[in-house]
């Protein structure tokens, strides 16, 4: 239980930092509904828990954070484009 713990924090956290996605001022028209952020963090969670449980689980532990990181914001973004599609 602890290490599904740990990959959903990374997941979450992979869903909102990403290296080189500093994003300061909201969008012009308004910014995203508040749950649109909370959503999007339990979808890189569960996502990241998804794909630590297809993987086998047999990789190192750095190996292992960054593809919880990658899941999480892999995850998020396709539901974000998905959200952001059904918004127009």
């Amino acid at each position: 239980m602890p290490a599904l713990l740990i990959l959903g924090i990374l997941g979450w956290f992979g869903s909102v930092w990403w290296p080189g996605i500093e994003v300061d001022a909201p969008r012009p028209g308004g910014g995203d509904p508040w749950w649109t952020r909370l959503l999007l963090g339990a979808v890189g969670a569960v996502s990241a828990i998804v794909v630590a449980r297809i993987s086998g689980g047999g990789l190192e532990p750095v190996a292992g954070a960054i593809l919880a990181i990658a899941a999480g914001r892999v995850g998020a973004g396709i539901v974000g484009a998905l959200l952001a599609a059904a918004r127009r």
